[in-house]
Parts: C-alpha cells; structure tokens; sequence
C-alpha cells in the first residue's frame, strides 16, 4: 500500500499540469474548513442518531459553492447527519494523497476521471459497485470513467462537461454561408475551414483549436490509437490515421486557416478568441457559455456537436465523481450522502450551480435538452470519450504535449514529434515502476 501510494504521489505531481477541470495551485497548499475545524471534528451537535462526515472539495466559483452549501443543507436536514466541508484551495490532489498516506483521508472527495485509475489501483477506495442505485439511469461514459479493468465501481459522477462545436453565425453569413453549410465530419470541416479563411476580413480566422491531447483523445480513438496501452506503455505511433489527424491541425495552422487562441492570437482563452469575433468557429467545452452570456451577450452563435472523426463519432468528456474513503468508519452515511448528491438532490445541485446532472431522468425532468446551448453537449455524454485511461496518463499526455508542440513550431514533423513522444513516455513510465 505504501508503495502504492508513493507512486500516486509521484504520478500526481505531473498530473497537477494537465487538470481538465478542478483542483491544483501553487505549492503552498491550503485547507479551509467552516470554523475552522480539524477534519473529523464536529461544530454542531447532529439530531438523535446522526452522525457527521467529511467530504473534502477543492475551491470553486462562489455560485457553485452556493450550490454545494444549499444541496449538503438539504441532505443535512433530512437525515440529521453533518456533512462538514473541506475546501482544499491548493494542489487537491497531492494533499488528497498525502492524506491517505497519514491515514487521515477524508470520508468523501471529489475525484476526477483523470486521475481516477491511479487511486483505483492504489486501493484506498470504497469499492461501491453494490450501493448505486439505478445505475443505468446515468449516461454510461460517465459511469465507466469511474470503473476499473473488471467494471467495478469507485466514484460516482456528480456533473460532467462536453465539447461541442459553436459557430459564430454573423461572421459565417457575412462570409456567404449559413449554418447549414458547416460540415458535420473532421474531414468536411478542414476544407471547409480552409476555403472560409479566403472570405474572411484579415485578423479572423476560420477556426481555433487547442493543442493539448486532452482535447483530441477521443480523435486519437476513433482513428484507432490508443496512447496507454493494456500493458501501460505509451503508443503515438501506430496508427496512420492519426498521423493524418494531426497533420491536418499542423497544416491549418502553417496556413492559418486553423489557429491557436494563446499561441497565435495571444488571447487567453478560446472563448475570449470567440467572443471577440477573432475566430468563425471553435471546439470547446459548455464552461464557455458563462463568458459567453455573460462577457459577449451580442455575439450571435449555435452549437452543433463535435465533428466525427473517421466516421465515428466523437467527443470528449470531462467529469468529477464522488469517491469514498475505503477505510472510512462512517461508510454507511458516506454511501447515503453520495447517492443523495447523485440522486435525490441532483437535480437541486445542478439546477444551483449550472453543471449539467449525470442521470438521465434529472436531465429529462430539467428539460435542458430543450435549450439549444445545451443539446449537443448532453448528445456528447451519450457516446464521448471520458479524459481518463490508466494510470500513467499523466506521463503519456505530457510528453505528447511536449513533443506536438514542436511538430506545431515545425521544429520536428508529426511522425518525428510522435516517435518522440513515445520514447519519453515509456523513458518515464520505466522509470517510475
């Protein structure tokens, strides 16, 4: 166990640089606790009965804090247990380990597929498998980014993003063409980036992209790689497709039909690219519309779904889940907290913060497939991709963005750039065993 978790420390100091959502800082980590309480404490005396628990959270926007209070206050008053807060506003992760490793974890944490597979295989989790109720009610990517080789569970996914295509439908009629023109395919979408990039005033670009390999695993799937093998090995280099794949960004950007917001627009983000008319189309996640409604409300868009990719389609996922402690002495409320948060009480939390509910039926009983910024994201849950693998992830996706970025600066061409990382991958993964 030790050992074990040695390792996840380790894993998980490269793994702070690539989170797709949540937890992660600066080195001096820290915790804050309502009263300032020591974890395991109690502030307030529960009803005849109740017992208390921890759940360990990492700091978020005050809207979605809100919304944890509010939904934890309802699950309080209708057990009469105490669910005491934990926000951890540096390196979650790290600290989440640490604490395993002094015995002194949390009864409950947010845990995200990404890292998922390195705690799973560490076995500090509840195995919950037999304590999800309706289990086919959530959409199953989401589910599966919390099982391991043999489908046996260890979180429960409480919200998830998706990445969707947006279109700016001003910008797209001014060039002569209308939504209906927007290819549906990887393919269609390049060429027809690359012919709008003619009818574009100068300082816009047809599309934005982003070049971390967070974005494009789905991709790399549907093209037949898939970068951590079942013996953990890291491989960029077996499948042509996905050099193609690749290479079409390479030559979108060379020819600056596709761009960068960051790189080649020195913008900070995609939607601040998209908001401010530099870009007719972009891939990105539902965390965009907030900037959007908020930051650029006269910006005209639509969303379609992701493009498919070699006649799959495709999309990738991004979701947290609700883990427990596997040597909890308060298993029995931990289980019933987490089945209220992803069930009696998810429809309160999603409707609170705006994250979008992973079962089906709260989804259906919002009717948020009803609004239009919403439809393709929720389509995308039904068949994406969740930014999770294996265990050594972190280290296959770190070298891929090391070495992508060279072929994108045209120091090493794709090949080139793969076969490199490759062998820093598998250098790195040798190292840690």
């Amino acid at each position: 166990m030790k050992k074990k978790l040695s390792l996840l420390l380790v894993m998980l100091l490269a793994a702070l640089m690539l989170v797709a959502c949540g937890g992660g800082g600066s080195e001096d980590a820290g915790t804050e606790t309502e009263g300032e309480t020591t974890p395991g404490e109690t502030t307030e005396e529960t009803k005849e009965g109740g017992e208390t628990i921890t759940l360990a959270v990492w700091g978020s926007s005050p809207a979605e804090t809100e919304a944890l209070e509010k939904t934890v206050q309802s699950f309080e008053e209708k057990t009469g247990h105490k669910v005491q807060i934990e926000v951890i506003t540096d390196n979650f992760n790290d600290q989440i380990t640490a604490r395993f490793a002094a015995n002194n974890a949390p009864d409950v944490f947010y845990l995200e597929a990404y890292v998922a597979p390195r705690f799973i295989d560490s076995a500090v989790l509840m195995d919950i498998t037999d304590h999800v109720p309706d289990q086919d009610d959530f959409f199953q990517p989401l589910l599966n980014a919390f099982k391991d080789s043999e489908g046996r569970l260890y979180a429960v996914p409480k919200d998830y993003s998706t990445l969707a295509t947006y279109v700016n439908v001003d910008l797209l009629e001014e060039a002569g063409y209308t939504i209906d023109d927007v290819p549906a395919d990887w393919e269609g979408l390049v060429e027809f980036s690359k012919e709008l990039q003619s009818k574009l005033p100068e300082g816009v670009h047809a599309m934005i992209f982003d070049r971390t390999m967070a974005r494009h695993l789905s991709a790399f799937h549907a093209t037949g790689l898939y970068p951590e093998t079942e013996d953990g090995k890291a491989d960029f280099t077996s499948s042509e497709k996905t050099f193609a794949y690749l290479q079409s960004l390479v030559d979108g950007q060379d020819e600056g039909y596709i761009v960068n917001p960051q790189m080649d627009l020195g913008m900070d983000s995609a939607g601040a690219a998209f908001g401010s008319g530099k870009a007719v189309i972009m891939i990105e996640g539902n965390w965009v519309l907030s900037a959007l409604h908020n930051e650029y409300p006269d910006v005209n868009y639509a969303i379609l779904e992701s493009p498919t990719v070699n006649g799959q389609k495709q999309t990738m996922i991004f979701t947290v889940g609700y883990a427990i402690a596997k040597d909890t002495d308060k298993a029995d409320v931990a289980i019933e907290f987490v089945n209220y948060m992803t069930g009696e009480g998810q429809q309160m939390w999603s409707e609170l913060s705006g994250t979008l509910p992973t079962r089906q039926s709260v989804t259906e009983a919002m009717d948020i497939a009803s609004n239009e910024d919403w439809t393709a994201h929720i389509e995308g849950a039904k068949y994406g991709t969740p930014w999770t693998s294996g265990i050594y992830l972190p280290v296959i996706a770190q070298a891929f963005d090391n070495n992508f970025q060279a072929a994108l600066n045209g120091d090493l061409t794709v090949e080139e750039a793969m076969q490199a990382a490759e062998e820093e991958a598998n250098a790195e993964i040798e190292r840690q065993q």
